[in-house]
């Protein structure tokens, strides 16, 4: 029982090596030229100057079929938070007030816990934004 055993984990360890050893060996050989893959890069590359939004969040304030209380709460808004920018938009039939850029989530969260005092149907919605300015 006891030789069986010891045979048993000498056949493991030798195979546990081999594995190991055959691991270290490869490698990987790309032949020929990459010049689809560089072309699909710099398109990659051109697409992303292009851009001018990305994948963030804002706050709505409004949404309704009235133009004018779109206008007057975006107003109210860039009174009383100069430093946030406001967008008035049309999906017709509502107009829809958003505000602010925010990257993530808990920027939003952080900005929604300050202004839900005086915009009180507020929500947070994932939105394309405008990429910060470096």
């Amino acid at each position: 029982m006891k030789i069986l055993k010891f045979t048993i984990l000498i056949i493991g360890l030798i195979t546990f090596k081999i594995n190991a050893f055959s691991q270290e060996k490869g490698s990987v050989v790309i032949k020929g030229e990459n010049i689809y893959l560089d072309s699909l890069i710099d398109k990659n590359i051109e697409i992303n100057k292009q851009k001018k939004t990305i994948e963030g969040f804002r706050i709505q304030l409004f949404s309704g079929n009235e133009r004018n209380n779109a206008n007057n709460i975006k107003t109210k808004f860039l009174r009383l938070y100069r430093e946030q920018k406001a967008y008035i938009t049309y999906q017709q039939p509502y107009f829809k007030i958003r505000v602010g850029d925010f990257r993530t989530k808990l920027e939003a969260k952080i900005f929604y816990n300050k202004i839900k005092v005086d915009f009180e149907e507020c929500i947070i919605i994932s939105d394309k934004i405008n990429l910060p300015k470096l």
